[in-house]
C-alpha cells in the first residue's frame, strides 16, 4: 500500500443555494464516476470547501474511502485539521447525531449536534434519558490560554446553543472546549486554571442551568514546569447538587500496560483536596464514549426519590460553597484563602488486610484512616470525613467529622457495618475533641436475619385487623422453630403463647 493521501479541493464559485444535502449528493455521484482513480492514488479523504453566498463561512464536506467516498456527515462545516481537536468519535457509539448547522456560530469555532440514544446504548442502561440532547464541540487556536478567551469562547458557545428553536432545552447537554494554544511550551499551573474555570463558570451558573447543559469539559495543552514536557489539561465542571459548581481536573497520561492514554486526576487541586469531586473519569480511556448516564446520576436521582436528599459523596462540595459565601459576603476580615476546605474520608480497615466483619470489631481489628478514596467506593451505608475548614472566624482552619448515611447503598438501612463506622468516627472526634456532625437519612434499622428464617418468620401484631397499630414481637411456629433451632442453631427465640397457640419469640 502507498502513503495515505487527502485530496482537497476549493471551489471558487458560490453556491447559492439552500440546501446542502442536494449539493454533498451531487459530490457524491462526481465521486463515484471516479472510483478507480482515487484507489490507484491511494487517497483516503476528499474534501470540498465552497463559498456560500448567504453565509461568511464556507461549506465544508468530508467523503472518506471508507464509507466508499459518501459524505461523513458527523464532519459536516469542520475544515480537516480541527477534526481531531473536536474529539467527535466520543459521540457515535451511543448516539445517532445530526449536524445543526455552523450558521448557529458567527466564528464558525462552535458545532452543534443533535444526539438521540441509540437502541443498543438504551438496551445496556435501560433507565437512561431517552429524549435527545445537544452537544456542543467548540475549538479555539489562541496565542496563549487566559480567563479572557475562555469566557469569550464560553460566551460563544451559549449563544450557539441558546439560539437553538426548541419546546425543551432537557436537562443532558454537554459542553466541550478545546482551547488549543499556539504556545504549548506556556507553563500553566493546573490550580491556577482550575480557579480561572470555576470562577468564570460560576459567574454563568444561572445560564448554564437554562440552557440544560449538565457538564462543561475543557481542554487545553500546556506544561507543568519549564523541562516538562506538553500535557493535556482536561477540566470537567457540573452541578450535580443544583447548588454548586464542582470542577474536577485530569491530565491525559499513558496506562501503565503502555497501550493506552487514560485520564488522571491531579492532586492539590481543589476538587481533589476538598474531596468536593467524584473523580468518576479516573483511568478512563480518553477516547471512552460520552454514556448515556453519567457516572453517579443513578445514586443522586435513588436519593432524592428516596429521601429527598442529595447523594452523600455530594455534601463537602456544599460545606466548601457555604464557607466560600461566608467570606464573600464577609468585609473588613481579611482576605479569602485559596484553599478553604481540606477533606480526607475516614476509612474503616482491618488491621491485618482485606475485607472487615463485624467479628474484626468485635476482635478488635479494625482501625479509622484518613484516605483519598474516589467517591462511591464505600461497601458500608455509613460514610465519614475529617474535615479542615478555613471559616472567617477561624481563617487558619478548625476540624470536624462529618457522618453520612449513604441512602443509596442496601436502600439506606442501618446495620451492624454502619454500626461500627458510625461509632468509630464518633470516638476519633472526641479523642481529638472537635466537632461531630451527622446528617441522618436512612430508612432504619437493617434487621439481620438468615434467608432460611426470613421465609418462615412472622409478625405478631397488636391488633391484626389494623396493622398499622404495630406488632409486639417475630415469631415462628414450634414446627419450624424444632427445624431452624433446636438441630441447626439458626436462631435464638423463647416460647410464648399467641391466639392459645405455641409459638417461639425470636430473641436473636
Amino acid at each position: 500500500a502507498g502513503p495515505a493521501n487527502v485530496l482537497s479541493i476549493f471551489v471558487l464559485e458560490s453556491y447559492t443555494g439552500d440546501d446542502e444535502s442536494s449539493l454533498a449528493k451531487s459530490i457524491e455521484t462526481l465521486l463515484a464516476r471516479v472510483l478507480e482513480d482515487l484507489e490507484k492514488a491511494d487517497i483516503r479523504r476528499v474534501t470540498f470547501v465552497i463559498p456560500r453566498a448567504n453565509h461568511p463561512l464556507p461549506s465544508i464536506f468530508t467523503f472518506r474511502e471508507t464509507a466508499d467516498f459518501t459524505e461523513d456527515h458527523l464532519y459536516r462545516d469542520i475544515e480537516p485539521e480541527m477534526s481531531y481537536q473536536l474529539e467527535m468519535l466520543r459521540l457515535t457509539k451511543n448516539f445517532s447525531v445530526t449536524y445543526l448547522g455552523a450558521h448557529l456560530s458567527p466564528s464558525g469555532q462552535v458545532y452543534l449536534y443533535k444526539a438521540t440514544p441509540k437502541a443498543s446504548a438504551l438496551a445496556h442502561d435501560k433507565k437512561a434519558n431517552k429524549a435527545p440532547r445537544i452537544f456542543a464541540r467548540a475549538v479555539s487556536f489562541i496565542g496563549e490560554f487566559s480567563a479572557g478567551t475562555f469566557e469569550q469562547l464560553l460566551v460563544e458557545s451559549f449563544n450557539a446553543v441558546d439560539s437553538i428553536k426548541t419546546s425543551d432545552q432537557g436537562g443532558d447537554n454537554h459542553l466541550f472546549m478545546n482551547v488549543v494554544s499556539d504556545s504549548q511550551s506556556s507553563i500553566i499551573d493546573p490550580v491556577l486554571v482550575e480557579q480561572v474555570v470555576s470562577s468564570i463558570l460560576k459567574r454563568y451558573s444561572d445560564r448554564t442551568a437554562r440552557l440544560g447543559i449538565a457538564e462543561v469539559e475543557a481542554k487545553t495543552v500546556c506544561r507543568l514546569a519549564e523541562d516538562a514536557h506538553p500535557i493535556s489539561l482536561r477540566l470537567v465542571a457540573s452541578n450535580p447538587t443544583g447548588f454548586v459548581q464542582v470542577v474536577n481536573t485530569y491530565i491525559e497520561a499513558v496506562h501503565e500496560s503502555g497501550s493506552k492514554r487514560v485520564f488522571k486526576s491531579i492532586g492539590g487541586t481543589k476538587a481533589n483536596m476538598a474531596c468536593s469531586g467524584d473523580s468518576s473519569w479516573e483511568d478512563l480511556d480518553v477516547n471512552t464514549p460520552y454514556p448515556l448516564t453519567r457516572p453517579f446520576d443513578a445514586q443522586r436521582k435513588a436519593a432524592l426519590r428516596s429521601s429527598d436528599t442529595l447523594y452523600c459523596y455530594d455534601l463537602p462540595a456544599l460545606f466548601e460553597a457555604a464557607i466560600e459565601k461566608q467570606w464573600t459576603d464577609a468585609t473588613g476580615e481579611g482576605s479569602q484563602p485559596a484553599m478553604v476546605m481540606f477533606t480526607s474520608e475516614l476509612v474503616v480497615k482491618k488491621k491485618s488486610g482485606g475485607p472487615w466483619t463485624i467479628e474484626d470489631y468485635a476482635n478488635g481489628n479494625l482501625e479509622l484512616v484518613e484516605a483519598q478514596r474516589k467517591a462511591g467506593k464505600n461497601d458500608v451505608g455509613m460514610v465519614a470525613w475529617l474535615m479542615t475548614l478555613k471559616t472567617v472566624e477561624y481563617p487558619n482552619g478548625r476540624q470536624v467529622v462529618l457522618i453520612a448515611n449513604d441512602i443509596t447503598h442496601k436502600a439506606g438501612s442501618f446495620g451492624t457495618r454502619e454500626d461500627v463506622v458510625f461509632k468509630l468516627a464518633s470516638q476519633f472526634a472526641r479523642a481529638r475533641r472537635i466537632p461531630r456532625l451527622y446528617i441522618a437519612a436512612n430508612s432504619g434499622a437493617r434487621i439481620g436475619l438468615a434467608e432460611g428464617i426470613k421465609k418462615v418468620f412472622k409478625v405478631a401484631f397488636k391488633d391484626p385487623s389494623n396493622p398499622e397499630s404495630g406488632a409486639d414481637f417475630l415469631y415462628v411456629s414450634k414446627s419450624d422453630y424444632e427445624r431452624l433451632g433446636v438441630s441447626r442453631k439458626d436462631l435464638i427465640a423463647e416460647a410464648a403463647t399467641l391466639n392459645g397457640e405455641e409459638v417461639f419469640k425470636i430473641t436473636d
